[in-house]
């Protein structure tokens, strides 16, 4: 996977119940209060291995698929309709936002943005999973100029219909088929 510098974007995706991208899409890129990326890890990509002994000895590794895959994403800013739509909170009418027992976050894809030590993109997507938001915390200001703090999200990836969890890829070629797979477009109707 190389070298990679900065965090440039990242896009969120809701999908719908096939796993097909909706119209629901957040791009996060340190636009004026629209978000800006901080720092994303993901983690799980590979299995836990177990080895398998017989005639006293290890045997067999077994290690395939992935472990548990998870992403935590650091975000400054993050914009309240995105927060709203990927955790699957509800606006009240009277305009202030709910959380309770009928909360549920949809599926969302995500993709993560980078670039490699010669300029080239790299890019890395989580192909399906459900987001989830960390602790909320207030504390006084102080005599100092006030620094704002990021948000973390979790994402606790599964994998998509065609069995896989992470797509990635480096360079501008593969950037445009990489998007198309991890946001994959609804089908039109018939007729």
């Amino acid at each position: 996977m190389g070298i990679r510098v900065g965090f440039k974007r990242a896009t969120f995706v809701v999908l719908d119940k096939d796993g097909k991208a909706t119209t629901d899409v957040f791009v996060v890129e340190g636009k004026a209060n629209k978000g800006g990326t901080k720092e994303a890890t993901i983690s799980g990509i590979s299995p836990e291995s177990v080895k398998v002994y017989a005639s006293n000895v290890a045997y067999y590794v077994s290690a395939k698929g992935t472990g548990d895959v998870k992403a935590e994403i650091s975000i400054l800013d993050v914009p309240e309709e995105m927060t709203e739509e990927v955790l699957g909170r509800k606006k009240h009418t009277d305009g202030f936002t709910l959380i309770g027992e009928r909360t549920e976050a949809p599926y969302v894809a995500a993709l993560l943005e980078s670039e490699d030590a010669s300029g080239q993109p790299v890019l890395f997507a989580l192909l399906k999973g459900k987001m989830s938001a960390g602790d909320v915390s207030l504390k006084t200001s102080e005599d100092k100029p006030a620094e704002p703090d990021d948000e973390k999200l979790t994402m606790e990836c599964i994998a998509n219909n065609d069995g896989e969890t992470i797509a990635y890829g480096i360079g501008s070629e593969i950037a445009a088929k990489l998007k198309t797979y991890a946001f994959p477009p609804a089908t039109p109707p018939a007729g």
